[in-house]
């Protein structure tokens, strides 16, 4: 016998910043638009996120997902959601587009200690830098490693350049433009002797898939499109936790991305 959907509830905000009703009407199956206290509660990740997912656990919510947060303490969150077995996923920008999990054999294969990752994204003029910089920190964790520690060379209201350290213990050139010009984007790259792996992904508004490129001697690759945008899939992935009972360490990951941009 089907599952019924899961209830969903939002704000406004939540849906500006992670179009939660476009994706309820793409996943009818899964997905229903429920009351204020639904069983999924997408919450936007602007000040005060934290308490907002408190007070959507304690109202009995099975999930939660957060659009984009800013850096904020999560310690008694985390604790709450552990407590009730409550799954926390994080909607980053870029984190959840499929080509980001398609690229990530492609780059472990030349993601050694010797490595340099070319790190580059695009954002609006006057986007919140903070914000974005912990965008970057979530799609290099998922496609290719952790990043343990950052040096910011310049920052200001067109945006920022750094260098870091991976845990694979590769280095990282990373790159923040400031454009109305074209989509936001992210674009991960890595080159060696024998190969080169770039990943692009654009804003999910764009509903553009991502793309791999995998160069070797033998030619350019790209691998399969998936035509899903990165809200969607989070979303996905949020359902599959609450059905199966499994709970998420992204709240775990998100903390140690915000100690590393600590250094912004």
């Amino acid at each position: 016998m089907m599952d019924a959907p899961l209830t969903v509830a939002f704000d406004q905000a939540a849906q500006d910043s992670g179009a939660i009703a476009q994706v309820i009407a793409s996943l009818p199956v899964s997905l229903a638009r429920g009351s204020e206290a639904g069983e999924l509660v997408g919450i936007d990740g602007g000040a005060g996120w934290p308490a907002a997912a408190e007070r959507a656990i304690d109202a009995g919510a099975r999930g939660l997902l957060i659009v984009r947060p800013v850096p904020a303490d999560a310690a008694s969150l985390v604790e709450s959601a552990a407590a009730r077995g409550v799954p926390v996923v994080i909607d980053s920008m870029w984190t959840h587009d499929p080509a980001v999990e398609l690229s990530a054999a492609s780059f472990a294969e030349v993601a050694d200690d010797r490595c340099l990752l070319e790190a580059r994204v695009s954002s609006a003029v006057g986007s919140e830098w903070h914000r974005v910089l912990l965008d970057q920190l979530s799609v290099i964790r998922a496609a290719v490693s952790p990043v343990r520690s950052l040096d910011v060379i310049r920052r200001d209201r067109t945006g920022y350049s750094a260098t870091a350290v991976l845990a694979t213990g590769g280095r990282v050139n990373l790159t923040a433009i400031g454009t109305d010009s074209v989509a936001a984007s992210a674009t991960l790259r890595i080159v060696n002797q024998q190969r080169v792996v770039q990943l692009t992904v654009l804003d999910p508004a764009t509903a553009a898939p991502g793309r791999v490129v995998v160069t070797s001697p033998a030619g350019a690759n790209e691998l399969e499109s998936v035509w899903e945008t990165a809200h969607r899939a989070a979303w996905r992935r949020l359902v599959a936790l609450v059905r199966q009972g499994e709970t998420s360490r992204d709240l775990e990951f998100f903390a140690d991305d915000c100690a590393v941009a600590a250094a912004w």
